[in-house]
Order: structure tokens, then sequence, then C-alpha cells
């Protein structure tokens, strides 16, 4: 199976480590903005070859793990690129913005919209850890305009790495997701950016702040 993977950070870099684990006769390319990252994950092992758009057409798997704004504008792109036997998942933080840009794409039926909810605060190809991913929730949006021969091919690799899946629709899932997790990381941004300026002193700040900071 030649699995691509768009943007080899702590997500697209720990997916490539967990299927390349979990699966034989597995061929992980990589394609990256980022020259230092692209050849870091060469050196690492997280991927087998380097690779370009060009490349898209060997592909039987592609993992779109790139900030979701730039996501909108080259998920079309990829979708085009791609053989009719390609199934392409991203890992956005938000969908329905995603789901919407993608409605009529000729190929909407080569992508399922996914988003793993699993992380760590460390970025970049050597952040990305083995087993990341084990008892952890992955919503799957839309699933019903995959085509079920893909979904069937990305779901035996989410079962392999030990993901429990959830079905949700778009709207649902960035209420809810804004909720629960957007809206504590931007409070802790927050405080902790308060805290900095009200207190210059970095080492008072950890003395005196107990476990909950």
């Amino acid at each position: 199976m030649n699995v691509f993977v768009i943007g080899i950070g702590l997500i697209g870099g720990s997916l490539a480590k967990d299927i390349k684990s979990a699966f034989d006769n597995v061929t992980v390319y990589g394609i990256e903005s980022n020259e230092a990252n692209l050849a870091e994950a060469l050196t690492l092992g997280i991927i087998d070859k380097k690779a370009t758009y060009q490349d898209l057409q060997l592909a039987d798997m592609v993992i779109v793990s790139i900030p979701v704004d730039v996501m909108v504008t080259e998920l079309p792109v990829i979708l085009n690129a791609v053989h009719e036997d390609c199934v392409v998942f991203d890992v956005g933080s938000t969908k329905s913005m995603i789901c919407k840009v993608l409605e009529n794409h000729p190929k909407r039926r080569n992508f399922l919209a996914c988003h793993p909810i699993a992380g760590t605060e460390f970025s970049g190809p050597s952040a990305a850890i083995n087993n990341l991913f084990k008892d952890k929730t992955n919503i799957i949006c839309e699933v019903e305009l995959t085509a079920f021969k893909l979904q069937e091919r990305a779901l035996k690799v989410f079962q392999a790495i030990g993901m429990r899946i959830r079905y949700m629709n778009p709207v649902a899932h960035d209420k809810h997701i804004a909720y629960v997790s957007h809206l504590s990381h931007i409070s802790s941004f927050m405080l902790g950016k308060t805290v900095i300026e009200k207190e210059k002193n970095e080492r008072d700040i950890f003395d005196m702040a107990g476990s909950g900071f």
C-alpha cells in the first residue's frame, strides 16, 4: 500500500509510524512545504521516500495533516491528482468549512472527513511517536458521502492502530469541539500570557504555582 502523508508533524508523522508498524508492505511517501522537516522525517525513518503532488497518482491512501486554512485550498488540488481507487482523509480540527468546499467536487467519494482527538504540546517530525492514537477517538463526518470500499480501507487502518470511531455531522462536530477543546486551549493560552505579563520573574511564577496551574 502506498501511503502519502502531506504535512509531517506530530499527527501526520505519528500516523505514518503507526501504519508502518501495523501493516506489512507499506511504503510511506512524504510531502512537505518545509524541506528541513522533510529531510528530518526521512532521516528518522518516518517516511520512506520524498514526494510531490505529481506523485499522488501512485497513492492508495493520502493523509492530509496541514492547517485547516491551507487545507481548504489544497484538498481540491489533491483530490484532482489521485486516481479513482485512492482514499484521501484529513485530520483537521474543524470540519464544516472543509466539507462545504468539497461538497461538489467530482471526487468527493474519495474523501473521508476525519478528526483524530490526539496530540501533545510538541510539533515537527521529531515529535511523532508510536501509539499516539491507541484508545483515542476519531470523529468521522459525512461518512455516507465516501465510497464504501474506500471507507473500509480507512477504517481498517484506524482499527489497526487502536482508534475508536464516532460519527457526527460537521456542524455538530465544530460546535462540540469549540466548547470542549478550542475554548480550553484559548483560555489556557490567555491565562499564561496574562501571568507572564504581570509576573516578570519566571522563577517566582513556578515557585508559587500549584499543580493546577
